[in-house]
């Protein structure tokens, strides 16, 4: 993690370096807007409709053949689910600054069932010892709070071609709730047998990070101006977890299990490919925007659950999806 983030500043710094050579050599500098920049606040909103990966086996099943035994593992798969960004910025006339903070949130669940001989994913029913269950369901819910700071400045390096390299912060917390249902409907011969298993993984972090994006004017039609737009930024957070298990059933066995709390850093990379169009109007000092766009972030390692089917888990939380932006500035 310590080389990853070695490059990271190596290769941002060779940015800042490109840019200013660039500059030196005589290309034009103004702002990515159409006459010199004015003082100007923006304001935008992005509708997200993102899709979640995120690997967890929960539970699998046994079956007997002739053969032999086929072992069945159960793994969630998330669903296509809504989320909003919203923002604000400032453009500095003085050098031709401009600065931007905004909020995510986005919410994502997924659930799963299964029947026959069922065995839990996870510790806390393992050391019941009242394995196999008959019927198992499961759920698992997300929540994303994540805020972004950043400073920048537009280069026009050519007359359609603007990039603008970027500094910033990012921080929040990702919350995941795993609930599970276990039974057995004769348990040896006698009684039903209802089990319930909640985990919980809360993070937090906070950190620096970088990137760039480029837009490329394609087509003018009078104040209206068709783009190409890209984005890509990296972030190197302190990030701290916090995980606890807790198993219970109808036979009183109550097992509580709290994971040490783990600090360590969160490496998060990001990028947007989408299409543009901006329309100008009181004398070019102000624009509509609407973007739209595809998006993909991923949490490295971020997934931290113990399972007694792969042990201790170090899986990516990947969000990807559409964007659909719409921004103003006066």
């Amino acid at each position: 993690m310590k080389t990853i983030f070695q490059q990271i500043v190596r290769t941002t710094s060779l940015l800042f370096l490109s840019v200013n050579i660039l500059q030196a050599e005589g290309l034009p500098n103004p702002s990515s807007r159409p006459d010199c920049q004015q003082k100007s606040v923006d304001i935008f909103a992005d509708f997200l409709y993102w899709y979640t990966s995120e690997p967890v086996d929960w539970a699998y099943t046994l079956t007997t053949t002739h053969n032999g035994v086929i072992a069945e593992y159960k793994t969630f798969s998330f669903e296509w689910a809504p989320g909003f960004r919203v923002g604000l910025g400032y453009n500095m006339k003085h050098d031709e600054w401009d600065t931007q903070a905004s909020y995510t949130w986005f919410k994502s669940k997924t659930s799963g069932s299964t029947a026959g001989t069922v065995t839990s994913g996870f510790l806390g029913a393992r050391l019941s010892l009242l394995e196999p269950f008959s019927i198992a369901r499961a759920s698992l819910n997300l929540r994303y709070n994540i805020f972004d700071w950043d400073l920048g400045r537009s280069f026009l390096l050519s007359d359609r071609l603007v990039i603008r390299p970027s500094i910033g912060f990012k921080g929040g917390w990702i919350n995941q709730f795993l609930d599970s249902h276990w039974s057995t409907p004769n348990f040896i011969g006698l009684f039903l047998l209802v089990a319930e298993e909640n985990l919980k993984q809360r993070f937090t972090g906070a950190g620096p990070k970088g990137g760039i994006s480029a837009n490329w004017c394609f087509g003018n039609i009078q104040n209206h101006a068709f783009s190409i737009i890209g984005q890509f930024e990296t972030g190197y957070l302190w990030g701290h977890w916090k995980i606890k298990d807790r198993y219970l059933d109808n036979l009183l066995t109550q097992i509580l299990i709290q994971t040490t709390e783990r600090n360590y850093g969160a490496l998060v990379l990001h990028s947007t490919f989408g299409f543009g169009w901006d329309f100008n109007f009181d004398n070019d000092r102000s624009h509509i925007g609407f973007k739209i766009a595809y998006e993909i972030e991923d949490w490295f390692n971020h997934l931290q659950f113990f399972t007694n089917i792969d042990g201790g888990q170090n899986n990516n939380l990947i969000l990807q999806g559409l964007n659909f932006l719409l921004g103003f500035d006066f």
